[in-house]
Protein backbone atom coordinates (compact mmCIF):
# COMPACT_ATOMS: atom_id res chain seq x y z
CA UNK A 1 0.00 0.00 0.00
CA UNK A 2 1.53 3.37 -1.16
CA UNK A 3 2.36 5.65 1.50
CA UNK A 4 -0.20 8.83 1.07
CA UNK A 5 1.51 12.22 1.40
CA UNK A 6 0.08 14.93 2.93
CA UNK A 7 0.47 17.99 0.93
CA UNK A 8 -0.37 21.47 2.34
CA UNK A 9 -3.38 23.49 1.29
CA UNK A 10 -0.71 26.34 0.70
CA UNK A 11 0.51 24.31 -2.06
CA UNK A 12 -2.28 23.88 -4.11
CA UNK A 13 -2.91 27.50 -3.80
CA UNK A 14 0.74 28.35 -5.06
CA UNK A 15 0.44 25.77 -7.73
CA UNK A 16 -3.07 26.98 -9.08
CA UNK A 17 -2.08 30.69 -8.90
CA UNK A 18 1.09 29.96 -11.27
CA UNK A 19 -1.54 27.72 -13.64
CA UNK A 20 -4.10 31.18 -13.44
CA UNK A 21 -1.60 33.24 -13.67
CA UNK A 22 -0.53 31.63 -17.47
CA UNK A 23 -3.89 31.58 -18.60
CA UNK A 24 -4.86 35.82 -17.51
CA UNK A 25 -3.32 38.34 -16.08
CA UNK A 26 -3.28 39.37 -12.46
CA UNK A 27 -5.28 42.62 -12.55
CA UNK A 28 -8.45 40.06 -13.81
CA UNK A 29 -8.74 38.35 -10.39
CA UNK A 30 -8.77 38.83 -6.38
CA UNK A 31 -5.83 37.35 -4.54
CA UNK A 32 -8.33 35.71 -1.96
CA UNK A 33 -9.18 31.88 -3.14
CA UNK A 34 -11.26 29.53 -1.94
CA UNK A 35 -10.33 26.25 -1.56
CA UNK A 36 -12.50 23.14 -2.06
CA UNK A 37 -11.35 19.26 -1.62
CA UNK A 38 -13.43 16.89 -3.64
CA UNK A 39 -12.46 13.25 -3.78
CA UNK A 40 -8.73 12.77 -5.33
CA UNK A 41 -8.99 17.04 -6.92
CA UNK A 42 -8.63 20.08 -4.78
CA UNK A 43 -10.47 23.43 -6.71
CA UNK A 44 -8.36 26.58 -5.83
CA UNK A 45 -11.40 29.41 -6.88
CA UNK A 46 -10.44 33.14 -7.10
CA UNK A 47 -13.15 35.65 -7.87
CA UNK A 48 -13.04 37.18 -11.02
CA UNK A 49 -12.60 40.98 -10.73
CA UNK A 50 -13.32 41.89 -14.67
CA UNK A 51 -15.87 44.59 -15.63
CA UNK A 52 -18.25 41.71 -17.73
CA UNK A 53 -17.90 39.36 -15.30
CA UNK A 54 -19.44 39.46 -12.02
CA UNK A 55 -20.25 36.86 -9.84
CA UNK A 56 -17.42 34.58 -12.07
CA UNK A 57 -14.91 32.49 -11.02
CA UNK A 58 -11.18 31.58 -11.71
CA UNK A 59 -11.27 27.81 -10.95
CA UNK A 60 -8.40 25.77 -10.91
CA UNK A 61 -8.76 21.82 -10.40
CA UNK A 62 -5.64 20.29 -9.23
CA UNK A 63 -4.79 16.49 -8.47
CA UNK A 64 -4.84 15.08 -5.30
CA UNK A 65 -4.19 11.70 -6.07
CA UNK A 66 -2.48 10.17 -3.31
CA UNK A 67 0.95 8.46 -3.86
CA UNK A 68 1.51 11.30 -6.86
CA UNK A 69 2.67 15.16 -6.88
CA UNK A 70 -0.28 17.26 -7.23
CA UNK A 71 -0.94 18.73 -10.78
CA UNK A 72 -3.17 21.23 -12.69
CA UNK A 73 -6.41 19.36 -14.48
CA UNK A 74 -7.80 22.36 -15.59
CA UNK A 75 -8.40 26.06 -15.59
CA UNK A 76 -11.63 27.65 -15.93
CA UNK A 77 -13.88 30.82 -15.40
CA UNK A 78 -17.12 29.56 -14.24
CA UNK A 79 -20.22 31.43 -13.30
CA UNK A 80 -21.49 31.94 -9.68
CA UNK A 81 -24.58 32.30 -8.65
CA UNK A 82 -26.89 35.24 -9.99
CA UNK A 83 -24.07 35.44 -12.95
CA UNK A 84 -24.84 36.73 -16.36
CA UNK A 85 -24.92 33.92 -18.40
CA UNK A 86 -26.27 33.40 -21.85
CA UNK A 87 -29.46 31.56 -22.48
CA UNK A 88 -29.56 28.05 -23.19
CA UNK A 89 -29.09 27.21 -26.97
CA UNK A 90 -32.03 25.89 -28.84
CA UNK A 91 -31.21 23.90 -31.91
CA UNK A 92 -31.72 24.66 -35.39
CA UNK A 93 -34.25 22.48 -36.15
CA UNK A 94 -36.30 23.61 -33.17
CA UNK A 95 -36.00 27.63 -34.10
CA UNK A 96 -36.78 26.79 -37.80
CA UNK A 97 -39.96 25.21 -36.49
CA UNK A 98 -41.00 28.04 -34.45
CA UNK A 99 -40.63 30.69 -37.28
CA UNK A 100 -42.28 29.01 -39.52
CA UNK A 101 -45.37 28.51 -37.26
CA UNK A 102 -45.32 31.99 -36.26
CA UNK A 103 -45.20 32.78 -40.44
CA UNK A 104 -48.28 30.56 -40.69
CA UNK A 105 -49.85 32.33 -38.07
CA UNK A 106 -49.08 35.76 -39.53
CA UNK A 107 -50.39 34.73 -42.79
CA UNK A 108 -53.56 33.46 -41.54
CA UNK A 109 -54.31 36.50 -39.73
CA UNK A 110 -53.46 38.34 -43.39
CA UNK A 111 -55.86 36.27 -44.66
CA UNK A 112 -58.63 37.24 -41.99
CA UNK A 113 -58.25 40.44 -41.86
CA UNK A 114 -58.17 40.64 -46.02
CA UNK A 115 -61.52 38.93 -45.28
CA UNK A 116 -62.67 41.26 -43.17
CA UNK A 117 -62.22 43.93 -45.66
CA UNK A 118 -63.62 42.71 -48.21
CA UNK A 119 -67.09 42.09 -46.29
CA UNK A 120 -66.69 45.61 -44.83
CA UNK A 121 -66.28 47.05 -48.89
CA UNK A 122 -69.11 44.98 -50.22
CA UNK A 123 -71.52 46.42 -46.72
CA UNK A 124 -70.47 49.71 -47.83
CA UNK A 125 -70.38 50.62 -51.46
CA UNK A 126 -72.59 53.87 -50.42
CA UNK A 127 -69.38 55.57 -48.65
CA UNK A 128 -67.59 57.75 -50.34
CA UNK A 129 -63.95 57.81 -50.49
CA UNK A 130 -63.00 61.01 -52.07
CA UNK A 131 -65.11 63.05 -50.56
CA UNK A 132 -67.26 63.11 -53.60
CA UNK A 133 -70.62 61.11 -54.19
CA UNK A 134 -71.40 60.15 -57.34
CA UNK A 135 -75.01 60.58 -56.72
CA UNK A 136 -74.87 64.00 -55.98
CA UNK A 137 -73.14 65.21 -59.18
CA UNK A 138 -74.87 66.60 -62.09
CA UNK A 139 -74.88 64.27 -65.20
CA UNK A 140 -74.99 67.33 -67.28
CA UNK A 141 -72.21 69.01 -66.59
CA UNK A 142 -69.46 68.79 -69.40
CA UNK A 143 -66.25 69.21 -67.12
CA UNK A 144 -63.55 71.31 -68.86
CA UNK A 145 -60.81 68.97 -70.48
CA UNK A 146 -58.17 68.20 -68.59
CA UNK A 147 -54.66 70.04 -69.98
CA UNK A 148 -51.99 67.87 -70.90
CA UNK A 149 -48.73 69.57 -71.53
CA UNK A 150 -46.99 69.55 -74.82
CA UNK A 151 -44.06 67.70 -74.10
CA UNK A 152 -43.28 65.86 -70.88
CA UNK A 153 -41.10 68.46 -69.56
CA UNK A 154 -43.51 71.24 -69.35
CA UNK A 155 -44.81 69.99 -65.94
CA UNK A 156 -41.72 70.95 -64.22
CA UNK A 157 -40.95 73.85 -66.42
CA UNK A 158 -41.44 75.93 -63.17
CA UNK A 159 -39.07 74.22 -60.84
CA UNK A 160 -36.20 76.50 -60.58
CA UNK A 161 -32.54 74.60 -59.50
CA UNK A 162 -30.09 76.24 -57.17
CA UNK A 163 -27.46 75.10 -59.79
CA UNK A 164 -27.89 74.83 -63.31
CA UNK A 165 -28.89 71.29 -64.82
CA UNK A 166 -25.61 69.69 -65.76
CA UNK A 167 -28.10 67.41 -68.70
CA UNK A 168 -29.88 70.08 -69.87
CA UNK A 169 -27.40 71.64 -72.15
Amino acid sequence: MPKKVSVSEDTFVALARVALLEVTGVDTFEDKPVVTHEGESVNVAYPSTQPGYPGWMWTVSVSNVSGGDPSVLEVGLLPGEGSLVSPDWVPWADRLEEYLLHEKELKDQAEADDDEEDEDDALDLDDDVDGVDIDQLDLDLDPSPLEVPDEPDDLFDHVELDEPDPLDP
